[in-house]
């Protein structure tokens, strides 16, 4: 537990919105990650309304990180967020530090574990093995035992509080966490889900936006399982990387074109169809780990194995508690959406219409098939005057369109690309990044 004590901080109702009406006096300490200790960084919490519409009900404990800026250069405030769902975030701003720069002098960077994830009042429906819940479905055999993993996982799920598991609540708990520090607004750093984040809370929050940085951003519009059936592009992404490969023939051996690399992943595939493209498609997402991807099939081909599959299948076939309350919390945030089928004959649908353009990775969610929490809250619509810098890989497996369709509804937007794969680009773009955080 977090070595501090607590902060209560009340939430009225207003016509405008959510506007805090309370707020206590932070009590910062030391950090109980070691790293955070070493950086220098502090530790605290703060407390907010598990239903931020009812705030005098119950209360959620989240845990806050602080690496200080320079008091002679001091701005302001830099939340984060790191994406997910479902990961904290308390030892992120360590990994911003470095790509800052200068500009951390000029920023508190807080770091959060929101809510139900890491240390703060985290969820979980029992012991549960990665491979139960991301799997692939490509056949019938896999998709029926994936549909039986997944409704037995969410029969668990029994949390009272997992209807309170939405983004919109998160953004709600971020303007809490500015009252408690004092701030009158705040700056933002997320990527990915923190990215959606940092979108949510300017529609929620407008007033509150200093600086705005939203990273790889997705439709934050459209709903999970509309994401999930149209966004990622992992087979144009295999199809970069066979031809990378094939150009490599005599260092990995996988074959001389394109055509031929794909073959020897599918016969791969044909061994294990339902966990195997997971972890392929997992190194996929930026093209610096081509490399990688390339170690890693040659090992799956020889029988042999790699740090990087040893530590991937560690993570993904064990119950630790860190990952089942990681599997809980993304399971929550991703199917309390309105937009999932019910049942799982739509999603079986989904594999066979799919089945020519993505025979490698197309997938399902079959937890969200099962799912019986939903928000009540109605769709939120994109579009107001915030300013705010979107950064965004042209060549993302999720689509560069999403990113301009956002910068198309916020006129007061900057829209940035860079030509490359990858998912998150701050550090292939940190002079326009920082640039835009300093002025």
């Amino acid at each position: 537990m977090w070595k501090t004590a607590a902060v209560a901080v009340a939430i009225a109702v207003t016509a405008g919105g959510l506007t805090p009406a309370v707020a206590g006096g932070l009590r910062w300490g030391p950090c109980d990650d070691e790293a955070l200790r070493a950086a220098g960084a502090d530790c605290t919490t703060v407390r907010v309304p598990l239903d931020h519409l009812h705030p005098d009900g119950r209360m959620v404990q989240l845990a806050i990180s602080r690496l200080k800026a320079d008091p002679a250069k001091r701005r302001g405030v830099l939340l984060t967020n790191p994406g997910g769902p479902g990961g904290p975030g308390t030892t992120y701003p360590l990994d911003l530090k470095p790509l800052l720069g200068a500009v951390a002098q000029q920023y508190d960077v807080i770091g959060i574990d929101p809510r139900f994830m890491g240390a703060s009042d985290p969820v979980d429906c029992g012991p549960v093995r990665l491979s139960d819940l991301f799997r692939s479905s490509l056949t019938r055999k896999d998709f029926n035992r994936a549909s039986k993993l997944a409704a037995t996982y969410v029969a668990g799920c029994k949390d009272d509080r997992l209807p309170y598991a939405s983004i919109r609540n998160v953004a709600r708990d971020m303007d809490a966490i500015r009252v408690a520090l004092g701030e009158q607004k705040i700056s933002y750093y997320g990527v990915s889900w923190g990215a959606d984040l940092g979108v949510v809370y300017s529609q929620l929050f407008p007033q509150r936006v200093d600086r705005m940085v939203v990273d790889s951003v997705t439709d934050v519009e459209g709903s999970e399982y509309h994401h999930l059936a149209t966004g990622e592009r992992a087979e144009a992404a295999f199809d970069e990387w066979a031809a990378w490969v094939a150009w490599r023939d005599d260092k990995y051996h996988l074959g001389r074109t394109g055509m031929q690399v794909r073959a020897a992943v599918e016969r791969i595939k044909s061994v294990n169809s339902a966990t195997l493209p997971w972890a392929l498609q997992s190194a996929l997402g930026d093209e610096k780990d081509r490399e990688l991807m390339a170690r890693n099939v040659r090992a799956l081909i020889d029988g042999k194995s790699t740090p990087e599959l040893d530590g991937w299948m560690q993570q993904y076939l064990t119950t630790a508690p860190i990952y089942s309350r990681f599997a809980a919390a993304s399971v929550a945030f991703t199917c309390n959406d309105n937009g999932w089928p019910k049942g799982p004959a739509p999603y079986w649908r989904d594999v066979q219409r799919t089945r020519a353009t993505e025979p490698l990775f197309h997938a399902t969610f079959l937890a969200c098939a099962f799912w019986r929490y939903h928000t009540s809250e109605p769709e939120l619509v994109i579009g107001n005057e915030v300013p705010m810098l979107i950064v965004q890989a042209e060549r993302d497996n999720i689509p560069l369109r999403w990113a301009q369709e956002l910068h198309a509804k916020l006129p007061n937007s900057t829209l940035k690309t860079v030509d490359r794969r990858a998912h998150g680009v701050y550090e292939f773009m940190s002079t326009t990044v920082n640039d835009y955080l300093a002025r």
